[in-house]
């Protein structure tokens, strides 16, 4: 295989569960200009959601878990450019334990080449659903903590935008969704931004 087909890790997430209330996680990009950082952050979000919507695919967390990401979507279009908002009521998403993390949950985003993207997500072995779904939400709240304005915008959108996706085009639990829903959802939050005159409201 030539250079070009080779992989290039642009971001990394992990949430590592401690106990009931108490999560770390942790972001990480590839050094680069701001609005290229948060791109990638934004969208390896809007990937592993879809990822783990997949995961989660017929059952009722999935659909519990979509309810939750569409209130935290107002909450976040609600508050301020600086306002802090609790998505994970309850959680730290920054703890600090002695003892080892009785689970971590991950994903990583990797670019093959101008604009293509790819992002492979690793669960414990015995995953449980209610897991999987803090871990979503632990991040979305980590993201909302610190992303500079525009790009919780960005990201706010571009969760509204998958949501109209599953909506309108392929449902969540099959595979040829797990990489349109994300383009289509960042797509979606540039159009609302740049105020196309195509846009149809969310």
């Amino acid at each position: 295989m030539g250079i070009f087909s080779r992989k290039t890790p642009v971001a990394t997430l992990e949430v590592a569960f401690f106990d009931d209330t108490a999560a770390r996680v942790t972001l990480w990009t590839a050094p680069g200009e701001r609005q290229e950082t948060g791109y990638h952050a934004v969208l390896l979000f809007l990937m592993y959601y879809s990822r783990i919507l997949f995961f989660l695919s017929f059952r009722d967390t999935a659909q519990e878990l979509v309810e939750r990401m569409i209130e935290a979507v107002g909450t976040l279009a609600s508050a301020g450019p600086d306002e802090r908002v609790s998505i994970a009521e309850g959680w730290s998403t920054d703890a600090e334990a002695a003892t080892a993390p009785r689970t971590v949950w991950s994903a990583a985003l990797s670019s093959l080449g101008p604009g293509e993207y790819r992002c492979r997500d690793q669960r414990p072995d015995d995953p449980d659903d209610a897991d999987a779904q803090m871990a979503v939400l632990l991040s979305l709240q980590h993201l909302a903590n610190t992303l500079p304005a525009v790009e919780r915008a960005y990201l706010a959108l571009g969760i509204a935008g998958m949501h109209e996706y599953y909506e309108t085009g392929l449902h969540w639990h099959t595979s040829k969704s797990l990489h349109p829903a994300p383009a289509f959802g960042m797509a979606y939050a540039r159009r609302v931004l740049e105020g196309r005159s195509d846009y149809k409201g969310a």
